[in-house]
């Protein structure tokens, strides 16, 4: 009987932990490498943490989420449609759709949410409005009943667009909207899935939220472009508890990860590795300099073009791995100090 107390006590505070979600304090002690982020609790809509909320900034794919919604409140899972012509120039990701191919809506809203495929947002676009003009107005109208007041869309996949603009706050907004369709839910939790067209052809999804290979709490809508950089619009979820997510700005996609671990914690107590301070991306002009230094070193081959991509990268390793440097492909103060030395 004395050691069923013990266990009984334990058992009623874990019962009791529960119920009461992260505190705005206990939120508050985490550090977010995010530019943008907002923490929001599930039971009290509560903000819990709050950075640059209401900045306005590319959603990039998180755009998604909204389409799927607008999408799915106007058409069943389990119709079959016709895609329309026209999609065959979309940029990736994509799953290579053409004009005159049948899917159930189900399938296209998977490849939505799972692939982030422009071309089946696109698709369920015009086949909910007609146009994408149409669609766009779904959105928006859409965005102000979630209680979003300071975004606007005006295409459904959330490739770069003028007027096109969300905050981290609606972000976390939208994740707490599309918690109420179940289809949705179910599907960002799946990390691949296999889709057909009705003419038979196969189609492999993997999943972009590499979250969901950890403890599986955390569900969500991945994005990057260049301008947006790494977004987040998610739930994580445990014990009971719930916290909407809503990161926008993220300088790699490693930190996004970082982030939502250190957001987990909250409601796991489980603590995650520590996250390793990034150096922020150099601007254009910055990276002249650094591609210039890099060329009189060997290591960068061609004109310098001002983007900091892979060739960029692989040189800054190539330099670092030379002067004994820590090897990350960013420029931080050591490797400037370096390099510096050839300009």
């Amino acid at each position: 009987m004395k050691k069923t107390i013990p266990n009984l006590l334990a058992l009623c505070l874990v019962l009791v932990a529960s119920l009461f979600p992260p505190s705005r304090a206990e939120a508050s002690s985490i550090t977010l490498s995010a530019p943008s982020a907002v923490l929001l609790d599930g039971r009290t809509q509560q903000i819990l943490y709050a950075k640059e909320p209401y900045a306005k900034r590319a959603p990039a794919s998180t755009t998604k989420l909204l389409t799927v919604m607008v999408a799915l409140d106007h058409l069943s899972l389990d119709k079959i449609v016709q895609i329309p012509s026209g999609l065959e120039n979309i940029q990736p990701s994509k799953i290579g759709l053409h004009g005159g191919e049948s899917f159930y809506v189900r399938d296209l809203v998977k490849a939505a949410l799972i692939k982030s495929a422009n071309d089946a947002a696109e698709a369920l676009a015009i086949l909910t409005a007609g146009s994408r003009s149409e669609f766009s107005k779904l959105m928006n109208q859409k965005v102000k009943s979630v209680g979003a007041n300071n975004s606007h869309f005006v295409n459904p996949n959330g490739l770069p667009a003028s007027g096109q603009y969300s905050t981290a706050y609606d972000l976390a907004r939208f994740i707490m909207a599309a918690s109420q369709y179940p289809f949705i839910v179910n599907t960002l939790k799946i990390r691949s899935a296999v889709i057909y067209s009705r003419g038979g052809r196969r189609i492999l999804l993997n999943n972009c939220n590499k979250m969901l290979w950890r403890t599986g709490g955390v569900i969500g809508k991945t994005g990057w472009t260049r301008t947006a950089r790494h977004c987040f619009a998610g739930r994580v979820q445990s014990n009971g508890k719930v916290i909407f997510v809503g990161l926008m700005g993220s300088q790699r996609r490693q930190y996004l990860w970082s982030d939502l671990g250190r957001i987990e914690f909250l409601s796991t107590g489980k603590m995650p590795k520590p996250i390793v301070s990034a150096p922020a991306m150099p601007n254009r002009k910055e990276t002249l300099k650094i591609q210039k230094a890099l060329q009189r070193t060997g290591y960068f081959k061609g004109n310098p073009t001002g983007f900091y991509g892979k060739r960029t990268k692989a040189a800054v390793r190539s330099f670092q791995k030379s002067k004994g440097l820590s090897v990350t492909g960013l420029v931080g103060s050591d490797t400037w100090k370096k390099l510096k030395a050839y300009l």
